[in-house]
């Protein structure tokens, strides 16, 4: 299970990549295509981080569990994230504004930096937990 979810980062990244490319050059809304390709599968890898993953570690590991707690919190802000506030950057990646615009791609760039280090943080500390507990059997 840990190997697939490190695949579905690596594919995940595969895809931020691109959308960090298309925010460089003020695709913005190419970006927001590519997000919403992705926005689903991205939903179905967190719950299933929290509720197979935690599940071994609040069983297993309940000790050491607090920095993986605050890891799996981060899920809430990506999934308010996909369902919320894309729909607000989508009416301004279109503005004439050129503040809207410019805030637009700062929370795209956000959206990018926050899964890097999310998936980061999962694969240096909420793995190998998981990974320890489940070997411990």
């Amino acid at each position: 299970m840990i190997k697939r979810l490190e695949l579905e980062h690596r594919n995940f990244e595969s895809k931020l990549a691109e959308v960090e490319t298309n925010v460089d050059i003020n695709n913005i809304i190419l970006a927001l295509e590519i997000i919403r390709s992705i926005s689903d599968k991205i939903i179905r890898h967190a719950i299933e981080e929290e509720a197979r993953l935690m599940r071994v570690i609040m069983h297993k590991a309940k000790d050491e569990s607090t920095e993986s707690v605050k890891i799996m919190q981060e899920h809430n802000w990506v999934m308010n994230f996909l369902k919320n506030r894309i729909i607000i950057i989508k009416k301004t990646s279109t503005s004439s504004n050129s503040d809207e615009h410019e805030q637009a791609k700062n929370d795209l760039n956000e959206l990018i930096n926050n899964l890097r280090n999310h998936f980061k943080e999962e694969e240096e500390i909420v793995f190998p937990l998981v990974l320890r507990d489940e070997a411990a059997d």
